[in-house]
C-alpha cells in the first residue's frame, strides 16, 4: 500500500512543520476534541476502562465511548507515533514468518495499552485470518470496523473545515480504502496552525474517479512528535 509505504517519510517530514499546536474544532458525535480531552484529564481511568470494555466486546459501549477510546490512544501523555510504528513493523513480520502465536501476543499486549489503534486491530484480524480461527477473526473485525467509523464520521473530508480528523498516519489509508479508493502519497500542508494531508485518490478500473480528501493529522505530527521528542531530550 502506498501510504503505509511512506509512513516512516512522512513522519520525519512532520518535523519541519512544528508550531504551537491546537486540537480541531470540529466535533465527533457531537463533541470537540477539546472537551474530549477534558474528560480524560478529569477522569484519568476512564480511556482504561473504555478500552477494557472495547477489549471484551461489551455491546453497550456508545459512538461517544468509541470516539474516546480511538482519539483517547493519541492524547495519552506516554503517545508515542515512532515507537507505535516500530510495534506494528514487528507484528507484521512475526505474522509473516508463521510466527503468529508470537504476533497475537505482541499485537495484544499493545492493544492493552492502545485498544484505539485500527492498524493494530487490522494487523490482529489478518493475523487470526492466516490461522484460520474464524471466530477470532470475525469478533477483531467487528471491532476494527466500530472504531474505523469514528474518523469517518468526524467530517466529510471534502475541505480543511470538514476533514477527516484521524489519530495515526496510517489511518488515512484505512479510511480512503473504506470509501472505495486508492490513496496516493499525500501533500502536507499547515493552515490555521493545524497540520493536514491533502489526498488525492484514484480508483481500480475507473479513470474518472479522482477525488481529493483532507485529513486533519494534527494529532500524530504535532502532539505525537513533540511528545516524541520530549522523551529523548
Amino acid at each position: 500500500m502506498v501510504l503505509m509505504k511512506n509512513t516512516c517519510l512522512l513522519l520525519a517530514l512532520g518535523l519541519s512543520f512544528f508550531s504551537a499546536s491546537q486540537t480541531t474544532a470540529q466535533t465527533v458525535y457531537g463533541e470537540t476534541l477539546e472537551v474530549m480531552e477534558g474528560r480524560l484529564k478529569a477522569d484519568t481511568t476512564l480511556h482504561d476502562r473504555l478500552g477494557e470494555r472495547l477489549l471484551a466486546g461489551d455491546p453497550s459501549l456508545t459512538n461517544r465511548d468509541l470516539a474516546t477510546i480511538y482519539y483517547g490512544s493519541a492524547m495519552r501523555p506516554s503517545y508515542n507515533p515512532l515507537q507505535e510504528e516500530r510495534i506494528l513493523d514487528a507484528m507484521n513480520a512475526l505474522a509473516r514468518r508463521d510466527r503468529y502465536p508470537e504476533a497475537l501476543t505482541l499485537c495484544d499486549n499493545f492493544l492493552k495499552k492502545n485498544p484505539g489503534s485500527l492498524a493494530a486491530w487490522l494487523e490482529r484480524g489478518y493475523t487470526c485470518w492466516l490461522m484460520e480461527d474464524s471466530t477470532a477473526t470475525v469478533d477483531t473485525y467487528h471491532k476494527y470496523y466500530q472504531l474505523l467509523d469514528v474518523p469517518l464520521k468526524s467530517g466529510t473530508g471534502e475541505s480543511f473545515e470538514q476533514a477527516f480528523v484521524v489519530a495515526s498516519l496510517r489511518d488515512v489509508e484505512l479510511v480512503v480504502d473504506k470509501l472505495g479508493f486508492v490513496a496516493q502519497t499525500p501533500s502536507l500542508v499547515t493552515k490555521d496552525g493545524q497540520r493536514y494531508h491533502i489526498v488525492k485518490c484514484s480508483k481500480d478500473g475507473d479513470k474518472t474517479m479522482t477525488p481529493t480528501y483532507y485529513f486533519n493529522v494534527e494529532l500524530p505530527l504535532g502532539r505525537g512528535f513533540q511528545q516524541s521528542l520530549k522523551k529523548k531530550g
